[in-house]
Parts: structure tokens; sequence; C-alpha cells
């Protein structure tokens, strides 16, 4: 559940771009951990954006034909899924998603804290609050945060801030000035500094181009 930032470089009528959003079934992945001997990679290496293994690239596709045949969706739909997180197990970051997996571990308390940042982005938050929604010190609070999302807590809300600023912008119209308090800050030049620095453009000039590329 970390902010990011994407960009479709290439679609067209004949070849459009085509993606599969798949949320993790926790109970699911608990339960192959369980029943394979062992999961490769470190659990406390982030999971990050890479090219997707041919393994579960295949299983997504054939997942994805069943929106043609929904008849079959009923019957095929369970095993593939469980397929889909085997072969996510099995991959180079198996280790990591089975932590993710686990009930009260500490993946699962970083969650309770994304959650709280999330909801309360545009306002100052206390590392003390977040820690204490997560049920840790401040110091392991610190160190499990950065290393579930590669963040420090206030990299994690700036992003999002940011984020959500170029979505009010590009879907609401609204001014650089007005988004910029709508989100949190306090200053307009510091915002757009931090937006240049994130979109490697100028708030202005990047909605500018965006709409031009629509």
């Amino acid at each position: 559940d970390v902010p990011t930032v994407s960009q479709i470089t290439q679609a067209s009528l004949g070849a459009p771009y085509c993606s599969l959003v798949l949320e993790l079934d926790p109970v699911l992945t608990r339960e192959l951990a369980v029943e394979m001997a062992a999961v490769p990679g470190d659990p406390c290496k982030p999971v990050r954006v890479e090219p997707t293994d041919a393994d579960v690239a295949d299983v997504a596709l054939r997942l994805m034909r069943l929106l043609d045949r929904p008849s079959a969706l009923p019957v095929l739909q369970g095993p593939l899924l469980r397929e889909i997180h085997f072969w996510l197990l099995a991959g180079r970051h198996g280790s990591a998603l089975r932590s993710l997996g686990g009930a009260d571990g500490h993946a699962q308390r970083i969650a309770r804290a994304v959650a709280m940042i999330r909801e309360s982005y545009a306002r100052p938050i206390r590392i003390e609050e977040l820690a204490e929604a997560a049920g840790m010190s401040t110091s392991s609070f610190h160190q499990h945060f950065r290393q579930t999302t590669t963040l420090s807590p206030l990299q994690f809300q700036k992003q999002l801030r940011l984020i959500e600023a170029r979505r009010q912008m590009l879907a609401d119209g609204m001014s650089v000035s007005s988004v910029a308090y709508a989100v949190g800050y306090e200053s307009v030049p510091q915002f757009t500094r931090e937006y240049g620095r994130l979109f490697g453009k100028p708030p202005a000039r990047d909605i500018r181009q965006a709409q031009m590329d629509a």
C-alpha cells in the first residue's frame, strides 16, 4: 500500500494496455506458506515493482481469459487464485509476502499506521501517534516502517500529499495554490519544489503536459 506513480507508455486500439489488479488474500497466503517447505527471499526486503515471473504471467492471463467465459468463472476462479498465490510465494518476494500474511506480524502492525497516514495525510501526524497505532516503540516503528515501505513515515506522507494534489489538479481543476493548502502544505513554494522533485516538472507545467497528452 505504498504511494506509487506510474505511467502507461504504450497503448493503441490495436494493442490496448491491459492490467490485472489482484488483492492478495492473507488467509490463503498463510495456508500456502504452511504447506510449502520454504519460501525464497529475505523477509526484511520490501516488495518492489519488477518484471513479472513467467509462471505468474501465465496464471494471470488464464484468469483474465475467464472474463470471456463467465460460466467457467465460478468453477475455475478459485483454483487459479490459489495458483497465483503459490507462484508469488515461490518467487523472489516469497519470504516478504509470507511476512505480510502474518496475523499480527510487523507488516500488519505497519499497515495500521499506513491506514492512519492515508486517512489523515493532510494534517501533521506525530511519529508517536503512528508508533502507538502500530503497537511499537518509536525506534522499532521507524525501523520496521522503512523495511516494509522503503520510505520514512514523513516521506510516505509527503508522497501521498503530492500524488493526491496531482489527482485533484487533473480531475477537479484545482489551482496550484489551492491544492497545496488542501493537501496540507503551508507554503506554496515548498509544495512546488517538492512536486518538481517527485514528478520532474513544476505542477502547472506538469498538468498542462498531462492534459495535452490525454
